[in-house]
């Protein structure tokens, strides 16, 4: 929170000054800044401004208070924003720190960014999402014929995802609903077809709704003191992924599959050369799913690339979750440093998303939460890694943001921007 003196800038009106202010915060929030990232960009702009302001920043709404006119304002942030929406909201934040931009013309260009139209056509973006699916599939060297299945089981649930996206009142209900739904035929797979990995797979047409992101925010924004943001994000990110655990289990009990069937990684696994592609194929289709311009897809797959094999190369020499948190914390700091020093500041979130989704650490935790429903102690274990994994995540993305402003000052007093 940020608590100074008010005072008016020559000509923006006090008003719309203060609506601004929660605009911002609202688009941020709904681009998954952590609060504390929020807080710093909202000081930034005011002091740009010359106008400062008491904030309040939550996980989903935010409250801005102008103290001297006794005026305050609010805002509450609902629908995530799409990677289009991110790169423009970040673009604009970026002016905004720097330069004091007409007002009115600013919200304009809010509003439009929250407004603005899916630019891919849905069924490319369905393609997306299959290949987002089958880079996950690779990752986990799932077989030929169980990488088929988690394609094929996407199309669906790209679909429903699509429509569910213009109809808030049930977007809740999705990771449930859609779980349950990729689950089931999966498990009668099992049952009937001796399939013995039916975890991994179902995890995989869902990957996208389960809140690692959430997960690891929620662990920043506690470890920084933001107590209130983070305990309720961290709530609602483990609501979600109980919900989704209970729908896998439903599906279970339905089909008749026991424990036994159950563990965590299959016996028939494709071959390794599959890991090289893993990261592209992955990359490519994050980047039409959720409509990345075009001028970040270089940054977006060379990112996602690096960062698997950093994570794999460094898994050689200490524990699995430690080496995911570093290799996240320098993709973190590599994209915030592109950002600032490439031409059209490129967005850092844009950049950093996908390598982060496809670390997928929120998937453990939902093994591990299903291993409890299923009482199957090979899974339930895994419980710890995943906390272990998103702790050290977090932390190495804390210690990059922080890295961050050093390294950029450094590099510019070597050679300016272009």
């Amino acid at each position: 929170m940020s608590d100074d003196a008010v005072k008016r800038p020559g000509s923006a009106d006090p008003d719309d000054m203060l609506t601004l202010i929660t605009e911002v915060g609202e688009a941020l929030n709904s681009s998954s800044y952590p609060v504390p990232l929020t807080q710093q960009v909202l000081h930034e702009i005011c002091t740009t401004y010359d106008y400062d302001a008491t904030t309040e920043v939550f996980a989903t709404y935010i409250i801005a208070l102008d103290r001297q006119r006794g005026r305050t304002a609010m805002a509450n942030s609902t629908t995530p924003y799409r990677f289009d929406q991110i790169a423009d909201t970040e673009t604009l934040v970026h002016r905004l720190r720097r330069e004091p931009i007409p007002v009115p013309d600013a919200l304009h260009k809010l509003r439009a960014i929250a407004a603005a139209p899916p630019p891919i056509h849905p069924l490319v973006r369905i393609a997306g999402y299959m290949l987002m699916a089958l880079g996950f599939a690779m990752c986990f060297r799932m077989s030929p014929l169980a990488s088929v299945a988690a394609v094929v089981l996407s199309i669906p649930i790209a679909a429903v995802l699509l429509w569910s996206g213009t109809k808030p009142a049930i977007t809740a209900l999705m990771p449930v609903l859609l779980t349950f739904l990729a689950a089931l035929p999966i498990a009668l797979w099992s049952v009937h077809g001796g399939f013995d990995d039916p975890v991994r797979l179902a995890v995989i047409p869902v990957v996208t709704l389960i809140p690692g992101a959430a997960l690891t925010t929620a662990l920043i924004e506690l470890t920084t003191g933001d107590m209130i943001a983070g305990s309720t994000r961290l709530v609602s990110a483990l609501i979600v992924l109980l919900s989704m655990a209970f729908g896998f289990a439903l599906a279970l009990d339905v089909a008749g599959l026991t424990s036994v069937h159950l563990q965590d990684l299959t016996s028939e696994q494709a071959p390794s050369w599959v890991l090289w592609l893993a990261g592209p194929v992955f990359a490519v289709g994050n980047t039409l799913y959720f409509c990345t311009p075009q001028r970040l897809w270089v940054w977006t797959i060379g990112l996602t690339f690096g960062t698997f094999w950093l994570n794999n190369v460094t898994q050689l020499v200490i524990l699995p979750a430690f080496a995911g948190g570093i290799a996240l914390g320098v993709t973190l700091l590599v994209a915030w440093v592109v950002s600032d020093r490439a031409k059209g500041h490129p967005s850092a979130l844009v950049m950093y998303l996908p390598p982060f989704w496809l670390m997928v650490p929120g998937s453990m935790g939902f093994v591990a939460i299903s291993g409890v429903i299923t009482e199957d102690r090979e899974l339930s274990g895994l419980g710890t890694n995943a906390a272990l994994s998103l702790l050290s995540m977090a932390i190495c993305m804390m210690i990059a943001t922080v890295l961050a402003p050093l390294v950029i000052r450094l590099l510019n007093s070597w050679r300016p921007r272009p």
